[in-house]
């Protein structure tokens, strides 16, 4: 495992970047058209199978620890989990600063000074614990973040064609109001409309996500200083 790289904000963490990094190249107002929207939306989505995965693996670790946790393969399973834990931050880190060109550099225990030395630091390292809340957060994302979008697009995209395929046989649900049937082409032009707006919030919802999602990957996968 490689060890912590040294770099102009200290051991590993967030490096000064110009204001086109990390944020979009654009204000937030101009969210709809800033290419780094559709990249937000791409990680914001791409977060939901990580989250369930990332579920998965801390699940089965923590519960093989406590299992093994009165036997002499307690303590090699907790520091199989630590590692998978320290391996999946780095590895999540790594494609946050890909996909929102955020620049901030994921910490690993160092393993420069011994073997003994990068045990503790993996059990008692703020890197190995803020990964786990890291990967909290991204499990957090990947469920709420993925059903937020994925109904914002699908809605957006069912009203925007109400004006090709209105008629008889078309209902729109509302919420939990009565369904609403579009039989003529000033209600289509409306839920068209209705579409529009809800495509919009939508892409402001994904910059938004990006942008907390980088300041959160900034707060939990700088560096830290030796214990």
């Amino acid at each position: 495992m490689p060890s912590n790289r040294s770099d102009a904000a200290g051991s590993g963490g967030v490096v000064p970047t110009d204001s086109s990094s990390g944020r979009g190249s654009r204000p937030f107002r101009v969210a709809p058209i800033d290419p780094w929207t559709y990249r937000s939306l791409a990680y914001v989505l791409l977060a939901f199978p990580l989250g369930i995965a990332y579920l998965v693996a801390i699940t089965v670790g923590f519960s093989m620890t406590v299992g093994l946790s009165l036997t002499l393969l307690g303590p090699i399973a907790l520091v199989a989990t630590l590692l998978s834990v320290v391996a999946l931050a780095w590895l999540d880190g790594a494609l946050t600063r890909g996909l929102l060109t955020v620049d901030v550099t994921p910490s690993l225990p160092p393993t420069d000074d011994g073997i003994a030395t990068f045990l503790k630091r993996l059990v008692l390292g703020r890197e190995t614990w803020l990964g786990a809340v890291y990967l909290g957060w991204k499990i957090l994302l990947g469920i709420v973040g993925f059903v937020a979008l994925v109904v914002g697009v699908s809605l957006a995209t069912s009203l925007l064609v109400t004006p090709f395929v209105y008629g008889t046989d078309l209902v729109v649900y509302a919420g939990l109001g009565e369904p609403i049937t579009i039989e003529t082409l000033p209600q289509a032009l409306g839920a068209a409309i209705g579409g529009l707006l809800v495509g919009l919030g939508t892409l402001y919802l994904a910059n938004l996500l990006g942008r907390v999602s980088a300041v959160v990957a900034a707060s939990l996968l700088e560096g830290r200083s030796e214990m």
